[in-house]
């Protein structure tokens, strides 16, 4: 939680009679709750909120209740529900209906109106309101629902309709849109989430190949928290350097693309592999430069001209392999210290970074004592590492890599702080073949 957060118990501030009924009733069924303050909001409004640590699984999923909020959760059977893996969905315990909220790549009255013109789509105008509607007539966008409408299919008992999210739904994450899977009989968390990617998934699959409407269900936002850094205090000044368009270019897309990790990364990468050519080519004039250098180098021997032409053979004819290109390339732009402070910047990235348990698969802890290869070179084999993991989506599952990163996975979810490592990397290349202006 935030520092300008405090508990309930330190301020003793009394609970109004709404969070009195959300916190007994969430006690009855064994809902865990925690009550906050936020001590910036003064009387009359109120300070108190609720932390409700919904069933998720084999975890809790923790839902904030504030004020304005309360009625809306009280006048719904918010108890019977679990929340579906990690996605903004849930399964209602009593009937086992699933629902999971939906996001598409445009406003939500445009998506609407799209599913509403769809042949065979059901809108009913003037239909008397759900009463449970009083609560959640208008989405977290603003917009009201001017009609009732829904896309309904059906086949052997088991139905999948996209319409307006139920009140339990907007109630919990916000929206406006969701798919709802009736008539699969589930008893656990893990079959009801196998039973909502398996239909709802398929459909709004056949929905963009038939229709061109792409729809995709939420997922929670989650992350590593970003490294803060301290603004300097001096101006902005004229900029003293020219910068390597085509690489800028593409460092700017991936400053752009937040929210869309994989995207990021591997703009990120681009921009500096913008630079392997450069940065290989002088690692092999550096290589053949000592050794024409040394004393002990003879031109009549040929041992020793051929040592000389094998440090050249690689760039000459193929280049050398992509991974040895970006080691030399991180090797010439980032320094093991800058790289040691990154590290130790925040706790959360130390242990990202360092616990031998990792996150992410397919990538090795980086060691920042003992006598391990090159700092450097750890930072390069990682980012490499992920990076084929993007891009090498093999089904048959060839290959010698871990299998592929999806976008929605919670891998993905927490590579914002590999993201930044290579956000640092990409900047340090671009300012270090950067001309003055």
């Amino acid at each position: 939680m935030s520092d300008m957060v405090e508990s309930a118990e330190e301020s003793e501030v009394p609970y109004d009679a709404a969070t009195e009924q959300l916190l007994a009733r969430a006690a009855a069924r064994g809902i865990p709750t925690e009550v906050r303050v936020l001590p910036a909001v003064t009387p009359p409004r109120k300070r108190t909120y609720v932390i409700l640590d919904m069933p998720n699984g084999p975890s809790k999923r923790r839902l904030p209740v504030f004020p304005r909020d309360a009625e809306r959760y009280l006048a719904l059977e918010f108890e019977s529900y679990v929340i579906l893996g990690d996605y903004m969905s849930t399964v209602d315990t009593r009937t086992g209906h699933i629902e999971a909220m939906l996001e598409g790549g445009g406003p939500t009255s445009r998506l609407v109106r799209a599913l509403q013109e769809l042949p065979g789509v059901g809108v009913e105008e003037g239909r008397e309101p759900d009463p449970e509607m009083e609560f959640a007539d208008v989405p977290a966008n603003g917009s009201t629902q001017e009609s009732d409408w829904r896309v309904l299919v059906e086949q052997d008992g088991v139905s999948i309709e996209l319409s307006s999210a139920s009140p339990v739904l907007q109630a919990f994450f916000r929206g406006s849109v969701s798919v709802k899977v009736a008539g699969v009989k589930t008893t656990t968390h893990d079959q009801a989430l196998e039973a909502l990617e398996r239909y709802a998934s398929a459909f709004l699959f056949d929905l963009d190949l038939v229709y061109g409407i792409a729809l995709q269900m939420t997922r929670k936002r989650q992350g590593n928290r970003a490294r803060s850094r301290q603004r300097p205090e001096r101006p902005p000044r004229f900029p003293r350097n020219q910068y390597a368009g085509q690489a800028l270019q593409l460092y700017q897309y991936g400053r752009t693309s937040a929210g869309l990790p994989l995207l990021e990364y591997l703009a990120y990468y681009q921009t500096v592999e913008h630079f392997f050519p450069f940065f290989a080519r002088e690692q092999t004039v550096h290589a053949v430069r000592s050794q024409l250098l040394d004393p002990r180098f003879d031109a009549t021997n040929d041992a020793a001209l051929s040592r000389l032409i094998s440090l050249a053979a690689p760039v000459g004819r193929a280049g050398l392999p992509e991974r040895d290109q970006l080691r030399a390339t991180v090797r010439a732009c980032v320094d093991s210290a800058v790289l040691r402070d990154f590290f130790n910047s925040a706790p959360e990235y130390h242990d990202h970074f360092c616990s031998k348990r990792q996150v992410i698969k397919g990538v090795e802890p980086i060691q920042l004592t003992g006598n391990h290869a090159d700092l450097r070179d750890q930072v390069a084999d990682r980012i490499y590492a992920i990076r084929c993991r993007i891009v090498h989506a093999k089904q048959d599952g060839g290959g010698t890599y871990e299998e592929v990163l999806l976008p929605s996975s919670s891998e993905a979810g927490s590579l914002q702080a590999d993201i930044e490592l290579l956000r640092m990397t990409a900047q340090l290349a671009l300012v270090g073949r950067a001309a003055r202006a």
